[in-house]
């Protein structure tokens, strides 16, 4: 299982769209946004831009609402994986996205894009100069983190309160 993540900072994002670019050719070898699996949302009211994508929600909801139980967990990544072949395109893990980080655009590709973290060594990461997507530790790396600071604290405090 992977130990890293996406970590997103929309404050530094500028809206330049290559890691959208980036992560089509990676995935289709074709340089469109339609293709991409990360999603650069602009809000109208505020001009910001916020790349979105997929942070692989604990219970993948997504998973929950297919029909045909194409979405698992990817055993490398972690991360929601299509199996195309068992897809039926019906859009219901669109719905349940609470992030609304699927793309799915039927006239473009016939089932969900989400995204896999290029198996390990995100693009999109590599190709944003202002800083706003950067690896990051996965939370149940963070929990086994602060788990092992908990016991060697604990290991050190019995030590003087003996």
């Amino acid at each position: 299982m992977s130990s890293m993540e996406v970590s997103v900072n929309s404050d530094l994002c500028t809206g330049c769209h290559l890691c959208e670019l980036v992560c089509s050719t990676y995935h289709f070898n074709k340089s469109s946004i339609k293709l991409s699996r990360i999603i650069v949302y602009k809000d109208k009211a505020s001009a910001k831009f916020t790349p979105i994508l997929c942070v692989s929600c604990p219970g993948m909801p997504c998973a929950k609402a297919c029909p045909t139980n194409a979405i698992v967990k990817n055993k490398q990544t972690g991360m929601p994986e299509v199996i195309i072949e068992k897809c039926s395109s019906c859009g219901d893990c669109v719905k349940a996205c609470p992030y609304m980080a699927i793309r799915f655009e039927p006239s473009v590709y016939a089932y969900p894009l989400i995204c896999d973290l290029c198996g390990g060594d995100p693009q999109c990461i590599n190709v944003c100069w202002p800083g706003a997507l950067t690896k990051a530790m996965s939370l149940s790396e963070k929990f086994r983190g602060a788990a092992k600071a908990r016991s060697v604290i604990a290991e050190i405090i019995s030590k003087y309160t003996r």
